[in-house]
């Protein structure tokens, strides 16, 4: 009994110092400290947050005609995704690259820029972000400035990647299997072009074989 007594008589004790605390400053209450001032993210993130409020209604609006411009750009580029097979590449990495910009914008819409922000900010999704953002924009920039078919097929390729390994962070072992698929495809791809270098070598040289024996001795 004594034992259960102790924490009444020592909240009671807490109380009676607040109260004589208060009786001898005036009756007032001391003052609280202040919060701490937001960090310069912070006050990026609410200032984006609060330029694009707006009511239910609107988020949906806009939601929904960013997700069918994202959806219509997305069937252009597999419209254009023959023409990457004949060296062409230019059309579909714009198109490309503008549906992966307008699908993140709806889903702002949707959840809000300061939610969206926090979520890909996300310690272990922070990286991937990052590098599918700044991916997507050079590839832009490089098929509106450069256009020339090995800096777009890098930087096309460099974007997928990324774009891989930032869907893969929603995912339960996710970037597991985008590196297992990366590799496996680079393989694949090493292998296709050796044998295509190896048949045209070949070919060259019995060509030029064939050539000499019809020379006069």
């Amino acid at each position: 009994e004594i034992a259960t007594c102790e924490p009444m008589f020592a909240s009671a004790g807490k109380k009676l110092s607040s109260i004589s605390m208060k009786v001898f400053s005036g009756g007032q209450a001391e003052p609280e400290p202040a919060p701490e001032p937001p960090t310069m993210w912070e006050s990026v993130v609410n200032q984006v947050d609060a330029f694009f409020e707006m009511s239910y209604m609107q988020r949906m609006a806009g939601f929904i005609m960013t997700l069918i411009a994202g959806l219509v750009m997305m069937g252009l580029a597999s419209m254009y995704l023959p023409m990457v097979l004949i060296g062409m590449p230019q059309k579909f990495a714009f198109t490309y690259a503008v549906s992966n910009l307008l699908l993140l914008t709806s889903s702002c819409f949707m959840v809000g820029p300061k939610k969206q922000i926090e979520n890909m900010m996300q310690s272990h999704r922070a990286f991937a972000a990052v590098g599918w953002l700044t991916s997507t924009l050079g590839l832009l920039y490089v098929v509106w400035r450069m256009r020339f078919f090995v800096y777009v097929a890098t930087a096309l390729s460099v974007q997928v990647v990324c774009l891989l390994y930032y869907v893969g962070t929603y995912l339960p072992w996710g970037n597991t299997w985008v590196t297992y698929i990366i590799k496996t495809w680079a393989s694949m791809t090493m292998k296709i072009c050796k044998g295509i270098c190896c048949f045209c070598f070949n070919r060259g040289g019995s060509g030029s074989s064939s050539g000499s024996s019809l020379l006069p001795m």
